[in-house]
């Protein structure tokens, strides 16, 4: 199957630039594999006092500008520019185009605080309080994130009706990557922020630590290959369409 699969990429990519996506892969793995185990490792330090050179909170992948994130920034920044290349390269590629700002968004929101600031401006202005068994703080970051991806959400619906049937089909894979990546970073991430009220939260003994380090790992672990994912899928598109490039000039 392997062989197989590494047939069909050498077909699509050529052989010399299949390479490239398959080193890209692997660096991809080797990455999440390291983020694992270094996460790994600090929350030994911090339990059980070994790995002393972990300690340090750039390898705890729920801390912000942890390695797992600055990673991710990186990624996505790539996938960002990518994508935007493809759009104006196909020629009206309106949802990679959309896509592409998308994941610029992603870095933003992630490096400053976009959405954590809106859910302060949201509690502020609208005075919320906590109904349902949510805080007014998670309230609040629900209108943040609405108020984000609603835009991009309808961009994208107009970007999709208006954009070739070839176009559509190459952005399917892509789709699958982006709901992953919003599934790990909303809704484990919601899912972790309601799991306080029985007391599984930062610092918590006991199963409820365990359980709540889980999480956070599911999170970032999710997030950061989710996003390997989407960059993956872009280097893939442009060498694709690189080699297409190739071949027609080289008939001209």
């Amino acid at each position: 199957m392997v062989r197989s699969k590494r047939q069909a990429v050498a077909r699509d990519l050529g052989v010399r630039q299949s390479r490239l996506w398959w080193a890209a892969l692997v660096i991809c793995v080797l990455l999440l594999l390291a983020v694992l185990v270094l996460d790994v490792m600090h929350r030994l330090y911090h339990t059980q006092g070994v790995f002393e050179p972990a300690g340090h909170h750039w390898f705890d992948s729920d801390a912000d500008r942890s390695m797992s994130e600055l990673i991710g920034y990186l990624q996505s920044l790539t996938s960002s520019v990518l994508l935007l290349y493809f759009a104006v390269a196909v020629g009206k590629g309106w949802t990679f185009l959309v896509l592409g700002q998308a994941m610029l968004v992603v870095v933003l929101d992630d490096y400053m605080r976009l959405h954590e600031e809106l859910r302060g401006t949201f509690i502020d202005l609208l005075g919320l309080q906590g109904r349902f068994g949510l805080r007014s703080e998670d309230i609040g970051e629900l209108m943040a994130w609405a108020f984000i991806g609603l835009p991009i959400f309808v961009a994208f619906v107009l970007a999709w009706k208006y954009s070739r049937p070839e176009i559509r089909k190459k952005t399917k894979p892509l789709l699958i990557a982006v709901g992953a990546l919003i599934f790990f970073a909303a809704v484990i991430d919601m899912f972790a922020i309601l799991a306080w009220q029985v007391g599984i939260e930062p610092g918590a003994f006991g199963w409820q630590g365990r359980v709540y380090y889980a999480l956070t790992m599911v999170e970032s672990l999710g997030e950061l290959a989710s996003q390997s994912a989407i960059l993956l899928i872009a280097i893939y598109l442009v060498l694709q369409l690189a080699r297409k490039n190739r071949e027609a000039e080289s008939e001209e």
